[in-house]
Order: structure tokens, then sequence, then C-alpha cells
């Protein structure tokens, strides 16, 4: 059995609504509606394991508001970005009591398990950087082996992407004999030695799409697919399942109409694997 994934969240850098924004779209979401998300993030769950992909700035809210206390059997970060790592402090304050530094309201100090955390290893030394205070007497987070790791009943590898004017992002591939599946939340311009690779014969596709059409905007300063690309792309096409994540507040999941097989994720969607 290959488990579910969770879409616990499905926005671009910025969330919708933007805070700052009076936009129809950014409207309709502080009502609650269909366009409201949060930072994107994953959760996949299988053989009675979870495993976390990225944990964004939002990622306590996220977790929170889930069915019960969840507390991930690992956690995979693709690459350094606010949206996608902010969430890891978080995490290290868990770590704290899982060391049994001390004790948590319903578990005594110790009786906690940590939780293993990694990442691409050219994403370590920045994440170090960014939390220096974590890294003073271990080592929190470890480099992700290029074999990738097995866990949820899948092997989970990355691979790194072209993020545009942002430089690189990793994505990840989850794999088990006779089902191939990808989650690229944060790429544009994929090479096609990469989509041989990582991204042929699949079975599910996640696909950040961060706006509806960019067609207008200078290609040089962009660093994520829009909607409009993504249904052009033959390798996304040839996917049997897609879902569109990382949506920003250009994409209003009202009134666009997607292939079948194709769908706009939202926050709390929980697919068969």
């Amino acid at each position: 059995m290959r488990g579910t994934l969770t879409f616990v969240g499905t926005a671009d850098s910025k969330g919708v609504p933007r805070f700052w924004c009076a936009c129809p779209i950014c409207t309709e979401a502080r009502t609650g509606g269909l366009n409201r998300r949060t930072r994107s993030a994953a959760l996949i769950r299988g053989n009675g394991e979870t495993l976390l992909l990225d944990c964004g700035p939002d990622l306590h809210a996220q977790l929170a508001r889930l069915p019960g206390p969840l507390v991930p059997d690992a956690v995979l970060i693709s690459h350094a970005h606010n949206d996608h790592l902010l969430g890891l402090g978080d995490l290290l304050d868990y770590a704290v009591y899982a060391s049994g530094d001390m004790g948590m309201n319903g578990a005594p100090a110790g009786s906690l398990v940590p939780i293993p955390i990694s990442t691409p290893a050219e994403v370590l030394p920045q994440l170090q950087d960014r939390f220096a205070y974590a890294f003073r007497r271990s080592a929190p987070v470890q480099p992700l082996p290029e074999e990738g790791l097995e866990v949820a009943g899948l092997r989970v590898r990355a691979f790194r992407v072209p993020h545009g004017a942002n430089g690189h992002s990793h994505a990840f591939h989850l794999g088990q004999p006779g089902w191939r599946a990808a989650y690229v939340t944060d790429a544009i311009d994929i090479p096609g030695e990469v989509v041989g690779e990582w991204l042929t014969d699949l079975d599910l596709l996640i696909l950040g799409t961060s706006f509806a059409d960019e067609s207008a905007s200078p290609r040089a300063g962009r660093s994520v697919y829009d909607v409009r690309e993504a249904l052009e792309l033959p390798w996304a096409r040839a996917a049997r399942r897609v879902y569109l994540t990382h949506l920003s507040h250009g994409v209003d999941v009202r009134g666009l109409t997607l292939p079948e097989g194709w769908a706009f994720a939202w926050d709390g969607l929980e697919i068969t694997l």
C-alpha cells in the first residue's frame, strides 16, 4: 500500500491572501473562500509512518489543525527559501523536548522520539547559517543520502531543478516498484536530461504553478512555471494524474478549467497514492 498524501499547504511564498493586498482573489480568500491557502508543504502517510515534505512559516498552524497530535517520522527540506524552511524552528523546539531537556504536557522528559530531518547536502550550510543556535552542540539536520530514504512505504530521493531567477531548488521523486511520482514545487525550464531521469512515466505529478499566465512578464525575473506553461509541458501532460500547487493570488481556482486528470490542490486535500 502506498498510502496517502495530504496537502497541508498549497500557496506560493507570500500566501493567499497576501496581507497587504486587496485584489479580488485575496478579498475572497479573507472570507475563507476557495483561494485561501498557506505556504506549500505535504504529508505522506504509509506503512504506519509519516513523512513531511518542507516546513514553511505556516507549519505550526498546519500541523496543529490536524486531528490529534502528529509528529512526522521524517522531514525533508527542498531548499533554503523562507516559505519552505522557517517552520524548522518549530521542529527544533520539539527536538528540545525529545532530547529530554524538559518535559511536555502529557509526556515525561525524554519520552519523545527525535525527528530525523534531512536536506540535500548543498542546502545544509544555508540551514546552519540560518539556524546557527541549533547547530552549536549537535547537527539536527543531516545531509540526504544520494540513494534517498525509505519511509512511508516509498523510496524518496531529491533531484536538483532550475529555480529561474532564484537559482536552484530540489524536487522529490517518490518511488515504489511499478509506481512513480514527483513533487516539484519550485522549478522552471527543467532541462531534458532531468526530465528523462526523473519526470517520465509518472503515475502522479505535483507541480508548482505560481500564476495563471505570466507570458507578459520578463522571462529573466521568473522562477516557477505558470499554469499555461504546465499545460504545454509534454512530460506533465503524460503524467497519469496532475495536481497543481504553490499557487499565488494570481490563480483563481474558481474560474480556471483544467483537463481531465488535472486538478488544483487545496489546503487539507488528501489523495490516495
